[in-house]
């Protein structure tokens, strides 16, 4: 099988434990675009935090970004995929967030709001280097339309919450962790896998010509939906067991093995 598309998520995959991109990894990614394969970037982040990649890959790539709920390209904009919150779950999220006592965060666009302004919102912002609104409710959000929703929680709590929440809100939304940290929400409709599939519609490429690398269980639906589904090395057992192969830990260079693997050397 030759393999036009190699789909990656960014934190605990392509990223070090450092957040940087290794000289190795680099190389390898930019020997399977010289290939001709289309390198995709999938993550939780918005396009604001993928300002490294941009600068290592001077290509307009198309990007998976908040964790499925849109996909665009990195230099011509060109909106995908996009499918936002329903604003009555946006409500629920916000309000149940708040009253358990966490930060609530949540993007409507490139936008950044949070119920309060503190050392793990601010260690956030950061990350994404946006600038923090604060708000006391979801209305000043309603207009711009949200993308995405999480919520910081003690990752003890993160399987408890992810079940009463989605007891509530039923199948109106897409509730997962991607840090042990972050619970977050997307609409139902919005996907990595679903993102996906409207970037192989837009550049002709169908699923089987795949390759999907992941960590975390908001990678699941990507690495369901592409024709191969690589799992880290530091991927839960859950997750690495429902994957067709199983690369080295993100500080071993995984995704530098998957390219040389299944796009240098062209294994099967």
């Amino acid at each position: 099988m030759k393999y036009k598309l190699l789909a990656v998520d960014m934190d605990g995959t392509l990223l070090n434990d450092a957040s940087i991109i290794t000289e190795r990894t680099r190389e390898a990614v930019l020997a399977a675009i010289g290939r001709g394969v289309l390198f995709v970037p999938s993550t939780g982040r918005p396009m604001g935090g993928l300002r490294q990649v941009c600068a290592l890959f001077d290509f307009d790539l198309p990007m998976v970004l908040f964790n499925g709920a849109m996909a665009m390209t990195a230099k011509s904009n060109r909106v995908l995929f996009e499918q936002g919150l329903d604003f009555s779950c946006a409500e629920v999220i916000f309000t149940q967030g708040v009253r358990r006592g966490f930060s609530v965060i949540a993007w409507a666009g490139e936008t950044l709001f949070a119920s309060r302004e503190n050392e793990e919102v601010t260690t956030y912002r950061r990350i994404t280097g946006a600038e923090v609104h604060v708000i006391a409710d979801a209305r000043p959000m309603q207009q711009l339309g949200i993308t995405k929703m999480l919520w910081i929680i003690p990752p003890e709590e993160a399987a408890r919450l992810q079940a009463e929440m989605l007891e509530l809100l039923g199948d109106k939304v897409n509730c997962h962790t991607s840090q042990p940290y972050l619970l977050e929400f997307v609409d139902a409709g919005a996907s990595k896998g679903r993102a996906l599939e409207a970037v192989g519609a837009a550049y002709g490429i169908a699923r089987e010509e795949m390759i999907a690398v992941g960590d975390g269980w908001n990678d699941v639906s990507m690495l369901e939906y592409a024709g191969l589904g690589v799992a880290m090395g530091n991927a839960p057992e859950e997750i690495r067991g429902m994957c067709r192969d199983v690369t080295l830990s993100n500080n071993e260079d995984g995704v530098a093995k998957v390219i040389e693997k299944y796009i240098l050397r062209g294994d099967i």
